[in-house]
This record gives structure tokens, C-alpha cells and sequence, in this order.
């Protein structure tokens, strides 16, 4: 049930972006997150839960206060840590970014999860990239996408050469 990319008639590509599957970046991001998620687990486990349990401690029971700070610090975390990891490393493989002289595509990001969705340029705002990211503001929203994808400022380019062989301010 996946949303694949298709071409429109008279759309052109202009920047195409996959994330980077050559083995060693896999493996460094992995192991970065890999490291970062047994460190945050670590963490929690020993110096998180006996701050929690203090914490609780001033208004609960003590025995209470405990049990409480182990099942946050030491089960719930964990959980949100492990799954936190493994949504990132599936939209290692499974993220997309595409700009047409019509509209931007993204597949899975900022989730893994989310479907192939079409952004049409006529309702972009603005764009910029810093590191990874990419910054898009919509005319109808205040609000900021942020899309992590390698290339970020090569895409900013190609939109902003777009717009200007447009004549779009």
C-alpha cells in the first residue's frame, strides 16, 4: 500500500535525494544511534530513577516513589528509547526526497512511517537547509517542516534556481 512517485505530465526532476546506503554510513549511523540509545538506557537505569525516585519521594510514599521511578525510568524509557532507534534506523532506509519544477515529494520523513505525500511549490513559503535539515514553510501554516535528508542545501539550491528561471521572487 505504498504511495510510489509518479511523474506528472510536463514535470521535470530537479534534485532527487535518497539517503546514503553505502555500508559504512549505514553502519555509523546505526552505531551512533546504537551508542546513543545504550547510553540514554544506561542512564536511566542508574542516575535517572533515583532522581525520580527522589523526586517522587517528597510528595509520595517512599516504597510508592520507588516503584513508580522504576517502571517510568526503567520500563517505559527503555521502551521509547528502543523504539525511537529502530524508527530511525528504518527511515535510513526508507526516506525520500523529490523536487519537480511542480511540487516537493517526501517519503518518510520526518517519520518512517509516513507515505510518499506531494507538496505543490505554489504553497511553499520559504526554504532553507542547515546540516541535514531542511526547512519548509508553507503560505497556509506558521508552522515549520523539517525534513532530514543529505544534500539539504544542494535541494535549497535547485529550488531557488527553479524559482528564479520561473520568475518567482
Amino acid at each position: 500500500m505504498d504511495n510510489p512517485f509518479q511523474l506528472n505530465p510536463d514535470e521535470t526532476i530537479l534534485y532527487r535525494s535518497q539517503p546514503s546506503r553505502q555500508w559504512y554510513m549505514v553502519a555509523w549511523r546505526i552505531g551512533m544511534g546504537l551508542l546513543e540509545a545504550i547510553l540514554f538506557i544506561f542512564l536511566s537505569f542508574i542516575s535517572f530513577t533515583n532522581i525520580g525516585k527522589a523526586l517522587l519521594g517528597t510528595f509520595l510514599p517512599l516504597s510508592i516513589a520507588d516503584g513508580l521511578s522504576r517502571v517510568i525510568f526503567q520500563g517505559i524509557v527503555p521502551i521509547l528509547i528502543v523504539a525511537w532507534f529502530a524508527e530511525d534506523v528504518a527511515r535510513i532506509f526508507m526516506s525520500e526526497f523529490i523536487l519537480t519544477n511542480q511540487r516537493i515529494w517526501t517519503k518518510g520523513s520526518p517519520y518512517a512511517w509516513d507515505r510518499g505525500h506531494a507538496i505543490p511549490l505554489a504553497e511553499i513559503k520559504s526554504m532553507s537547509a542547515r546540516r541535514d535539515a531542511i526547512f519548509l514553510r508553507l503560505t497556509g501554516s506558521n508552522k515549520v517542516q523539517v525534513h532530514t535528508f543529505p544534500n539539504g542545501k544542494q535541494i535549497v539550491e535547485a529550488y531557488q534556481k527553479n524559482l528564479e528561471k520561473s520568475g518567482t521572487p
